[in-house]
């Protein structure tokens, strides 16, 4: 049975971040090609903290179609990060 390839859209709902295993299923490699790619500085879909790879939807959606040198499109994913990631810690208040 073939794995399915997240859509744009479903990509979109993540919220802040986007699983590793989905992002990698999206960009057709394993999980590990992903958090190495991340380390490495290749892959720059986001930030990795500790132990953690935090994967923004906007910045993988961007590399996947080609576009990772908008700097622009680096400082929105950022914002809409913390955004989200606000408006999550506010909900457990």
């Amino acid at each position: 049975m073939e794995k399915q390839i997240p859509t744009t859209a479903e990509i979109a709902s993540y919220e802040p971040t986007v699983p590793v295993k989905v992002a990698a299923a999206y960009l057709g490699i394993t999980p590990q090609s992903v958090r190495e790619g991340m380390k490495e500085g290749d892959l720059p879909i986001g930030i990795i903290r500790g132990k953690r790879f935090y994967i923004y939807p906007d910045r993988l959606v961007a590399y996947r179609g080609g576009d990772i040198s908008n700097a622009d499109a680096d400082k929105r994913a950022v914002v809409s990060f913390l955004q989200k990631l606000i408006e999550a810690v506010e909900g457990t208040l």
